[in-house]
Parts: structure tokens; sequence; C-alpha cells
């Protein structure tokens, strides 16, 4: 079974899959593939696994399409990040990804042309988790995010041995918010949507949540936030592929 989760329309959204076995090969075309076990607290223990069959401890939209695709309506599930609280109504599925951490994390000697952009052109804002930590930086305009080109090599060598797993650039356009991410350590060199990325979005969540656009060049893909009691949910669209 394959889904698309975060699409404004049924064509559009990250792709992710359910798989019998605990691999995704490298030439699967899946970004991320899921293995569903018998879990002892809670009602499935889900593993991840992206292209080359390297396991990751979670990936939120892999998860969306999981919950979809086991039915869960409100339930808990384990994953190596943890157990954590999700729900779907319809075709809208969320996950609970508790509060949002800021771990002290050494960012001396980060260069922006990693990036493809000027120093001018970014701010750090950290490193920020709600899930998984994620080094944030805030992208001074939409142009500038759109110019921006990842060096994988330079950002995977600095990355190791830091407590964070990817990247997310950020920025306001219009009245709505924009994002790009990469994981280099993960074999994923731009993440069409990725709603951990935006739960560790060091933002101000109002009572109506707010929602991220991902995707580039287009940013057809839609992440939902919102604050309950403290906890960031994220959520968005499931379709079958």
């Amino acid at each position: 079974m394959r889904f698309r989760v975060f699409g404004d329309t049924a064509s559009q959204g990250n792709l992710m899959a359910m798989t019998d076995v605990p691999e995704n090969p490298e030439n699967s075309g899946v970004p991320v593939q899921v293995l569903a076990e018998s879990s002892e607290t809670a009602q499935y223990r889900l593993r991840f696994f992206y292209p080359g069959s390297k396991e990751a401890p979670l990936c939120g939209h892999a998860l969306l399409g999981a919950v979809q695709a086991l039915q869960i309506t409100d339930a808990e599930v384990e994953t190596a990040a943890g157990i954590v609280q999700v729900r779907c109504n319809g075709e809208f599925a969320e996950v609970n990804l508790g509060e949002r951490q800021s771990p002290a994390v050494d960012l001396n000697g980060f260069s922006a042309c990693w990036l493809g952009l000027m120093p001018g052109n970014i701010h750090l804002e950290g490193v920020h988790s709600a899930g998984k930590a994620k080094l944030c930086i805030w992208v001074d305009s939409l142009q500038a995010l759109n110019t921006a080109e990842f060096n994988l090599p330079a950002l995977a060598d600095w990355n190791q041995g830091r407590e964070f797993s990817g990247y997310v650039l950020y920025t306001e356009h219009e009245g709505q918010l924009y994002a790009r991410a990469t994981n280099p350590l993960f074999n994923l060199p731009e993440d069409s949507a990725c709603g951990v990325c935006c739960s560790a979005l060091p933002l101000i969540i109002g009572d109506e949540g707010c929602s991220v656009l991902m995707g580039f060049p287009d940013y057809p893909n839609r992440i939902c936030l919102h604050c309950e009691a403290g906890n960031i949910w994220v959520g968005g669209r499931v379709t079958p592929a």
C-alpha cells in the first residue's frame, strides 16, 4: 500500500509505502517504507526505512501514512523515538509530537555558502525538536529560499557528532510560511514534505494553528500545525497513491 501525505490534492504529497520486510531498496522510488510490528506497549510498533534500508527512528509523513493504512482512529504507536499518540478523521491524520525542546548545540563554523546563500540571507535559529532535533534556519526572503542549493557533503560532514538529524530552512511571504528541508545523514537530499521538520520550527502557534508549505519549487504540500496543552500536533491530508 502506498499513500501520499500532506498534498493539497490527491496527486500531490510526500510518498510512503507499507512493507512486510525491514528494508527499502535503493531503487524503490519510495522515500520511506514503514514496517508495522506488534508492540507490548502500544497498538503497533512502527519502523521507518529510507532508501538503502537505512533505518530512522521516526518519519512524520510516513507515520501518518501508516496511521491511514492501518486505519488507526485514535491510539498510541511505538517508534524508536518513543511512543506517540496518533489519530485520523477521514483523509486527515495527525500525530502528537510533544513539547518543543531546544537543546544546546555548538553551531560554530556553519557556513551559508553550504546553502548557496550569503551570510546576510540567513539566521541560525538554533536546534529545536518536536519528535526529532533539527537545525532551524531563517531565510530572509522567499526568493532566497528558492535560490538555496544544498551542499550535501559539506552539510553531512559538519553535521557529524552534533545532536540533530537534519536542516530546515524557512521564511514567510505574504502571511504564509514556506520551508525546505534536507537530511544528508539519511540519504535525503531534499524532503518535499516533512512534518517533523515543521513541528521543530520555533513558531508561536495560535489557537487556530498554522500551516507550512513545502515541496520546492511549487510548494504544493501543506503541513498543518496546532498546539494542545503545550504539545505540538502535526497533520495533513493522506490519500492512496
